[in-house]
């Protein structure tokens, strides 16, 4: 996973915050209590059920962002995912961002990963446990 170190640039201070952009509530519980059991140096979870709320709260500077492609089963209007990473990107340019989605369209992955630079987990059986990687690397735990 050294690919992975490359993509992600280290903070020098972390904040132990992460934030789960995620319209489906069972799913984002499911997620961040998953993230608190699994380490320690998550100090907080926040979720937001669609982009726009995260961008409000950029501002907490979040060690990193866990974002679904699909934002908008709730609320028909919202954003897409990508749409929302491209404004964090605006603001936030160097934040670690997980696109977290049952997309298989591999555009929307060659998207997320080249232009957006960010990471893609296909929501499956196993995307948990390739969350956890990712993780490891943002926090540079072995």
């Amino acid at each position: 996973m050294d690919f992975l170190k490359n993509l992600f640039k280290s903070k020098s201070s972390r904040t132990g915050l992460v934030f789960i952009v995620e319209d489906n509530t069972a799913y984002a519980k499911m997620l961040q209590a998953y993230l608190k059991t699994n380490f320690s140096s998550i100090k907080e979870v926040e979720l937001f059920p669609v982009g726009e709320t995260c961008l409000l709260n950029l501002h907490k500077n979040p060690d990193a962002i866990i974002i679904d492609y699909f934002l908008d089963t709730k609320y028909p209007d919202a954003e897409t995912g990508l749409e929302t990473v491209e404004k964090i990107r605006d603001e936030k340019s160097e934040m670690n961002i997980i696109v977290l989605s049952a997309q298989k369209d591999m555009t929307v992955v060659m998207d997320a990963m080249k232009k957006y630079n960010c990471s893609y987990v296909r929501k499956d059986d196993s995307a948990f446990e390739r969350v956890n990687e990712i993780m490891k690397d943002i926090f540079s735990i072995e």
